[in-house]
């Protein structure tokens, strides 16, 4: 995508779906709800000037996304854009949720009428091995310099630089319009639970906004995938945007949980989101301490 992007002579824009839906959104924020001349407005802002658009981790988990991905590729056929889409999804598989994805059926047969699909697939991912002396194009350094934690003991966090904070640091922010107690913000550091970051109403545009302010982010109290259940599915969703938005951002992010993290197990069966698999491709990046041990991967991480 960035060498044909590059190339390309065109008139273009390259957009990535969690920066642009934050933007989709902060703009009809105040507007009346289902405003369709509003959305409107927003996709010609979108398509203006433009021959060729190109969309970087195109997926639909929301149907008010999902409607307002219905309007561009309706507009972007009327005005003859083409479009260059990269997903983790195959058509059939977005808007994966059985309360939602009937009424999306008609958008998935718009895509493969007006898209050259194409599956790009083989038996290894290349993240996890990266030729010697190169980082991947994201990512650049402060993401891979993080580390996956358990059990979270004093020793582990010590070496680390991290020390848990007291009842007396704990704030309640607000970075978008959902507030999120934290147990730390000073000044570069976020300290947060999985559970109240995950666990309640919070959305990507609080996590690109936190990211925006924070460069470094522990999550701690982070729980097993392989405990996952079909009522944790939400919390595991909202887990893996904010993997998403802090590796896009590069940022760096330790996880800490009392049992050991892999989300390379089966966790769960097919009721957890299908992106964590995508999500354990980019937590191989971190390097690993359990217990007591020395940490894994220091060359990795630079140190």
């Amino acid at each position: 995508m960035d060498a044909f992007y590059g190339r390309l002579e065109a008139r273009k824009r390259r957009v990535h779906f969690h920066d642009f839906f934050r933007s989709l959104h902060g703009g009809l924020h105040g507007m009346e709800s289902g405003n369709g001349t509003a959305i409107q407005r927003s996709v010609d802002a979108l398509l203006d000037g433009v021959d060729v658009l190109f969309f970087d981790e195109f997926h639909v988990h929301d149907i008010g996304d999902g409607m307002f991905i219905s309007r561009l590729l309706r507009t972007a056929a009327q005005r003859r854009v083409s479009m260059v889409v990269t997903s983790n999804y195959a058509p059939e598989d977005l808007l994966p949720n059985p309360l939602w994805h009937d009424h999306f059926l008609p958008t998935i047969e718009a895509i493969k009428d007006m898209m050259d699909v194409v599956e790009i697939n083989g038996a290894s991912d290349f993240r996890r091995y990266p030729a010697a002396g190169t980082r991947p194009a994201t990512a650049t350094g402060a993401f891979r310099s993080g580390r996956i934690i358990s059990p979270g003991t004093p020793g582990q966090l010590g070496r680390l630089g991290l020390f848990r904070p007291t009842p007396s640091q704990s704030r309640v922010l607000q970075p978008t319009t959902q507030p999120i107690v934290v147990k730390n913000s000073d000044p570069d550091l976020l300290w947060v639970s999985y559970e109240e970051l995950c666990g309640g109403l919070t959305s990507t545009s609080d996590f690109l906004s936190l990211a925006e302010t924070f460069r470094t982010w522990v999550i701690d109290d982070v729980p097993s995938p392989s405990e996952g259940d079909a009522a944790t599915a939400p919390a595991w969703q909202r887990f893996s945007n904010v993997v998403d938005v802090l590796y896009d951002q590069d940022v760096t992010l330790f996880l800490i949980g009392s049992a050991p993290l892999d989300w390379d197990i089966e966790a769960g069966g097919s009721v957890l989101p299908v992106d964590l698999a995508r999500i354990a491709s980019r937590l191989s990046l971190l390097g690993r301490s359990h217990q007591d041990e020395p940490l894994e991967r220091e060359e990795a991480a630079g140190s």
